[in-house]
């Protein structure tokens, strides 16, 4: 298997496939337990601020503890700060597929209004949002690969660990991995979508957890973007292409 570094632009990671002989067992869907509910920031309605919004992504292990979170777009920066508040508060219960626990990522979007604080939990969706939303711009949000001052040049790249055998076997396909690199240029919330060979989702996303760019930068400023690399994995010919 062979690739190229070529950075576009996250997900349940996917299970075991259940046997067909045998029904699977119940369901256990992720769920967030809101142990601190958000307030309306008292600066922005001093300031005559009346709405705002402000995105998270969250990373939860098979144990339902928070391993990472990052404020990805917000409209002032309090709405970001009582966000990463109540954030650290929360209780997590894991997904469960095959009768087994998964980590997630995910992102919880908060929209702020002054008569209420309205949540939009999205799993694996981490879209960047529009400019129209509130009728005004962000004051921060990760940056798209087309406005920084050039593509993030990779310092450290790990290879997935692709097992001859497996090309035998049939256990080929593409992967597509979604990741933040951060302003200091290290991976984050890597991940692959759901449906693909759990095989492939994961050798991919472990190789790309180890990565490391140099600071992304737009207007000689490190900034946060959001990417994607595409894996393909297959048989490699006679001539070695």
């Amino acid at each position: 298997m062979k690739f190229s570094i070529i950075l576009l632009g996250i997900v349940c990671l996917a299970g075991p496939v259940f046997a067909a002989e045998a029904p699977p067992p119940p369901a256990r869907h992720f769920k967030v337990i809101q142990t601190a509910k958000a307030n309306y920031p008292v600066r922005m309605i001093e300031e005559g601020v009346r709405h705002g919004t402000a995105r998270v992504a969250l990373h939860v292990n098979a144990k339902g503890e928070l391993v990472d979170f990052l404020v990805v777009v917000y409209t002032r920066s309090a709405f970001a700060e009582e966000v990463e508040r109540v954030i650290k508060k929360w209780k997590f219960e894991p997904e469960y597929v095959d009768g087994e626990p998964i980590e997630t990522i995910m992102e919880v979007t908060f929209n702020f209004e002054v008569d209420g604080i309205m949540l939009v939990q999205k799993f694996g969706n981490f879209t960047p949002p529009s400019f129209v939303e509130f009728g005004g711009e962000y004051e921060y949000q990760a940056c798209s690969l087309k406005k920084l001052d050039g593509i993030p040049v990779p310092v450290t790249v790990v290879p997935p660990t692709y097992p001859r055998e497996w090309a035998e076997k049939g256990i080929i396909g593409k992967v597509v991995v979604d990741f933040y690199i951060d302003e200091t240029g290290k991976t984050r919330f890597v991940a692959a979508p759901s449906g693909g060979h759990p095989m492939l989702s994961g050798i991919a996303v472990a190789a790309v957890n180890r990565w490391q760019f140099a600071p992304p930068t737009r207007k000689n400023k490190p900034v946060l973007v959001h990417a994607q690399q595409i894996f393909d994995f297959r048989k490699e010919d006679e001539s070695g292409k």
